[in-house]
């Protein structure tokens, strides 16, 4: 009889690609998950991974028993994924991750939707949690997030996109700004380029959507003067209403803020460019009911959003 533990721990190797990455989802530590597995190998007689550069891969045997394994585990996933679906919805838990990148405050109005649609005393338990994108692949690989948003493609074949919205990119000021009043966007840009004091609220070069800005600027033959930058998407958007200078941002994380008459908005509604936000899950949970709801909560303020720009 072969050891429980020690297949599963080469099935998540396997499955991570790696004792770096398997040894953090088991949290155990890599010597230790290094010597179980060399304990499988002398059980059976076999050679189940082979260095390719600086990683592992499975060899023809380690394939031959990874297929096994797989049948075996995702077997045991599949019959806890439809005890959880007849579970009621109050007892129920998501966790969703959310790229470092992408707005909390877009993130909240979604979650806050998705939870108004359940009576107070069956709603589930809702958890948000960033992460990096590398941190996202990983947690979803292994379901330990049961959908992330981010803005970042998400290509694993064993990922499913629940949703995609690409939304227009607008720029901003203060209500007190003297804007532009042209609707095209290249008499907006030439009216911006010869206003001496146009400042620029920019995100930090850590947040992807800095680059896009970037390439927009170049593309344009722009010269900006920042005045502020920061990761947070929230300070930036205060920036703006504080008068400090002009941002571009997401309709999505600045419409309530137009709406509201706090921002207003220069330029055409379409935007100025695309920027595209996804909801992705695994693919054994794109059917679970609880996922279908959160997926139609964030198409819902998704849609609001792109409607009334």
């Amino acid at each position: 009889m072969y050891n429980y533990n020690h297949l599963y721990y080469f099935y998540v190797t396997a499955k991570a690609g790696g004792v770096t990455s398997a040894s953090s989802h088991l949290r155990i530590s890599q010597p230790s998950l290094s010597s179980q597995l060399k304990v499988l190998e002398q059980s059976l007689d076999l050679k189940l991974f082979q260095k390719a550069g600086r990683t592992i891969e499975l060899t023809s045997s380690g394939q031959e028993v990874f297929g096994f394994c797989r049948q075996m585990f995702e077997f045991s996933e599949k019959m806890n994924e439809l005890i959880s679906k007849r579970v009621p919805s109050s007892t129920r838990k998501i966790c969703i991750g959310v790229s470092e990148h992408v707005d909390r405050s877009f993130v909240a109005e979604v979650v806050s939707n998705f939870l108004k649609k359940y009576d107070v005393d069956k709603r589930p338990k809702v958890t948000v949690i960033s992460a990096t994108q590398q941190q996202l692949n990983e947690k979803l690989k292994f379901k330990e997030f049961d959908a992330v948003v981010t803005d970042m493609s998400m290509t694993d074949t064993n990922f499913h996109d629940l949703q995609k919205a690409e939304v227009p990119v607008v720029l901003t000021c203060s209500t007190k700004f003297k804007a532009p009043t042209a609707e095209n966007s290249a008499e907006v840009l030439d009216g911006l380029s010869e206003n001496s004091e146009a400042q620029w609220i920019v995100p930090s070069s850590k947040i992807r959507f800095r680059g896009e800005i970037d390439k927009f600027f170049e593309s344009n033959k722009m010269k900006k003067k920042i005045a502020f930058e920061s990761d947070v998407i929230g300070s930036l958007v205060h920036a703006v209403t504080d008068e400090i200078g002009l941002a571009f941002f997401p309709v999505l994380y600045v419409n309530q803020f137009i709406k509201d008459k706090t921002l207003q908005m220069i330029g055409p509604k379409e935007g100025f460019w695309k920027y595209n936000v996804s909801l992705t899950c695994h693919n054994q949970n794109k059917d679970d009911q609880l996922i279908q709801h959160f997926s139609d909560s964030f198409r819902e303020i998704c849609f609001k959003d792109i409607a009334t720009a």
